[in-house]
């Protein structure tokens, strides 16, 4: 018992849970801004990524096309 109060005299007496509970709100609002800030670059980069990949599907497409019109 003499450990634990000589441990809270240490840190000030304070319970441990208000700075977690302090740091999680705060932290929760700095990762809210954050991600609102960086959404519209991702959906950018989500919208290039598609894009690119439907393209790529249609070039092999035709790639095949062109290959079954050298087989007749």
């Amino acid at each position: 018992m003499a450990d634990h109060q000589h441990a809270a005299d240490l840190t000030g007496g304070h319970d441990p849970i208000v700075p977690f509970l302090l740091g999680a709100a705060v932290g929760g609002i700095a990762g809210a801004v954050v991600g609102t800030l960086l959404s519209q670059h991702t959906m950018h980069l989500v919208a290039s990524v598609i894009t690119l990949v439907d393209r790529r599907l249609r070039e092999s497409e035709r790639e095949r096309l062109r290959f079954e019109l050298l087989l007749q």
